[in-house]
């Protein structure tokens, strides 16, 4: 385990309080748990993405613009 010493804004202060009231744990699993959440939905995006590429490369194998072009769009 590592210790991180973390900011928050006086406004996130206010939630993480608030979530950690409200499901009778701590605010530091409060913080664990949006990282592991936060981290969940950003591989599923990159997946999606991943996945919309490959389908674009199948349709189009001339393609090659900017990817990030297409992530845009």
């Amino acid at each position: 385990m590592v210790k991180k010493m973390v900011y928050l804004e006086p406004a996130q202060e206010e939630i993480v309080k608030r979530l950690a009231r409200e499901g009778k744990t701590s605010e530091t699993d409060v913080i664990r748990r949006a990282i592991v959440a936060y981290g969940g939905a950003n591989a599923a995006k990159i997946a999606a993405d991943t996945r919309r590429v490959m389908e674009h490369l199948k349709k189009y194998p001339e393609w090659n613009d900017d990817p990030a072009e297409f992530f845009q769009g």
